[in-house]
């Protein structure tokens, strides 16, 4: 962790609430608790994400928080309590079942199909496609829903500036370029909702301000939902209208990075001792 100084190299972006909120949906967490042997990981964790907001999940390493992620994602179903998504019960789905519902969630390291092409990644990510049936393939129905998608799927890699790399393998791109590929493709899963695991972490400097200025095309223009776990304050103090500090399991406080950055307790957890 790098403490809770903000360095300057974040572009000048509103942080707040979405204007597009039409398609947007809210998470609301009910007391989870998941445990790992005798370790509490996520111990009695609840907060409400509103419809429409790009919310921070910070705290130092150990905290809580991408297991929080992944009870949220369905990728851990052994936690207690609940999650709601747009009022739904979500609680212990499968992350497929999850996915259908429009939230979806990146990893600290992408999570590409890497001996696949960004175009065939872009491809794959719709769901419920007529050509995932024997019905479909039988019938050759998938054909007209395939040219729609290659259609959407140019129009995103163009809106992400990825038209250059539709035809390589993912395991030629850089890390900046991994990153924005993986968000590009959650935009072609129809997401509402997004769960973003440190997206900045191995990214160049100029990559970092390319993505932001695509997460902030994506929540405050399309009107996506987004939880952002980084460890990089200063995007966080950027981009993110709220923020919650996780601290052995628990949210330990809540508030804007300069309230924050007042608070003896969120002080204590980062450097050991409040100043």
């Amino acid at each position: 962790m790098t403490g809770l100084a903000v360095d300057g190299d974040s572009p000048q972006t509103a942080a707040g609430q979405s204007s597009a909120t039409s398609a947007a949906v809210s998470i609301r967490l009910e007391d989870v608790r998941c445990a790992y042997g005798g370790v509490q990981a996520v111990n009695g964790v609840s907060f409400e994400v509103p419809a429409g907001a790009f919310i921070g999940l910070i705290g130092p390493n150990g905290a809580g928080k991408t297991t929080l992620l992944d009870c949220v994602s369905g990728f851990n179903r052994g936690y207690s309590g609940h999650v709601y998504l747009g009022g739904q019960d979500i609680s212990r789905w499968v992350p497929h079942r999850i996915a259908s519902k429009s939230l979806v969630r990146t990893f600290q390291t992408p999570r590409l199909f890497r001996g696949m092409t960004v175009m065939s990644n872009l491809m794959a990510a719709p769901p419920r496609q007529i050509g995932e049936t024997i019905r479909g393939v039988v019938l050759g129905s998938w054909r007209d829903e395939e040219r729609t998608n290659l259609v959407h799927a140019q129009s995103v890699a163009a809106s992400f500036s990825l038209q250059r790399v539709l035809d390589n393998y993912c395991s030629e791109l850089s890390g900046g370029q991994e990153r924005i590929a993986e968000l590009a493709r959650t935009l072609m899963a129809d997401c509402k909702a997004i769960l973003l695991d440190e997206p900045f972490a191995g990214v160049s400097p100029a990559n970092r301000v390319r993505l932001a200025e695509h997460l902030v095309r994506l929540w405050q223009e399309l009107g996506v939902t987004i939880v952002m776990v980084e460890h990089r304050l200063e995007w966080i103090e950027q981009l993110c209208s709220s923020v919650h500090v996780m601290a052995n399991g628990r949210i330990l406080a809540s508030g804007t990075m300069n309230e924050l950055r007042k608070d003896r307790q969120v002080l204590e957890a980062y450097l050991g001792a409040a100043p």
